[in-house]
């Protein structure tokens, strides 16, 4: 019970590594707050969850509804957060002589602009010590074909957790990142890729498979818990090797 009477914020919590998390912070005994724009799909997490879970649907590209959903969280709560999963994001692609202005201005506005205002309208509602976590990708180390505007707006995620670390450490927060590879979650059908497409991926990657939700939800459960209390403005890489194991 590594997260006996936390509080947990996860936003993009209703599927995926997301989802995975959530579930993983209940068995550690904490409180969990899932947020998703899709209210089907987030009374679907719910119900799936078992614990103490409050469903909120957000857009975090939308500064005013992340207001509303701290204070929500706060009156249902009665009690300051622990812990922030910033883990809401899209995937749209395109090569770089089709990118329009509005997909830049639809991913920069949902993964930078929403993780960026996530944690600074979190900080009044966060207690001392707390353990914020962003959600980054590979992407962000390598430039990946038709992804330009992905991997910018991941890459940025990084630099974020750095310099939040760096002004959070005199209230006692501590900021990282987590950079997953291919893991099995629906954001591929955001891209059109299909178990074939998987299953080719994971030939380039030197553990020979592609990862689970589950295996990103253990490294956040360090980071959100008392274990990793002298770690901060670190990335966390999980691909299997595949970024920093040559194949040839």
């Amino acid at each position: 019970m590594k997260l006996k009477n936390k509080i947990a914020l996860i936003t993009g919590g209703s599927s995926g590594i997301g989802l995975a998390i959530a579930q993983l912070f209940l068995q550690e005994g904490a409180k969990v707050v899932i947020t998703g724009s899709n209210r089907v799909k987030l009374e679907k997490a719910k119900e799936q969850l078992k614990g103490d879970v409050f469903a909120v649907q957000s857009d975090i590209a939308d500064l005013n509804e992340i207001h509303d959903l701290y204070q929500q969280i706060h009156k249902h709560f009665n009690a300051n957060l622990d812990i922030l999963v910033a883990n809401a994001g899209i995937v749209k692609i395109a090569p770089v002589e089709k990118v329009t202005e509005e997909l830049f201005d639809k991913v920069m506005s949902v993964n930078l602009k929403g993780t960026y205002f996530t944690v600074q309208k979190s900080l009044p509602y966060l207690n001392s010590p707390a353990s914020i976590i962003l959600i980054s990708s590979i992407a962000a180390k390598s430039g990946m074909e038709n992804f330009s505007v992905y991997c910018a707006s991941k890459a940025a995620i990084i630099s974020l957790s750095q310099t939040f670390a760096a002004e959070l450490t005199s209230k006692n927060i501590r900021v990282n990142s987590i950079s997953p590879g291919v893991i099995r979650t629906p954001i591929f059908e955001q891209v059109d890729a299909t178990e074939q497409d998987l299953q080719e991926w994971s030939k380039l990657i030197p553990l020979k498979r592609v990862a689970e939700p589950s295996e990103v939800a253990s490294i956040a459960l360090y980071l959100a818990s008392d274990d990793s209390s002298y770690v901060t403005a670190t990335d966390f890489t999980i691909d299997g090797g595949l970024t920093g194991i040559s194949l040839f």
